[in-house]
């Protein structure tokens, strides 16, 4: 008499673990979701950043070689565009 009672409370156990484990993968699921969407969004945002960057340099590369070209630029003006030029230079090269 003992043994269906037995049987039946080990199938119950069964199928809470087999209910217990598709609620853990249903929120394993739900996290790599949340993980990969994180990640594709920054490097969507790194690649924005990067080009951003280029153009930056580009635009301070144009600048200086208007300011190269003028003859009544303040020396000031000259520096902060070499300035802007060489940091960007190295942010390109650390960075990209």
């Amino acid at each position: 008499m003992s043994e269906p009672k037995t049987e039946k409370k080990n199938e119950e156990k069964k199928v809470e673990s087999e209910q217990m484990y598709l609620e853990m993968c249903d929120q394993l699921k739900k996290k790599y979701d949340e993980v990969e969407y994180i990640k594709a969004k920054l490097t969507m945002q790194n690649t924005d950043l990067k080009k951003e960057i280029l153009t930056a340099y580009g635009l301070s590369r144009i600048l200086d070689n208007l300011i190269n070209n003028c003859f009544d630029v303040d020396m000031e003006v000259v520096c902060l565009s070499e300035s802007l030029r060489g940091h960007l230079s190295n942010v390109i090269d650390d960075i990209i």
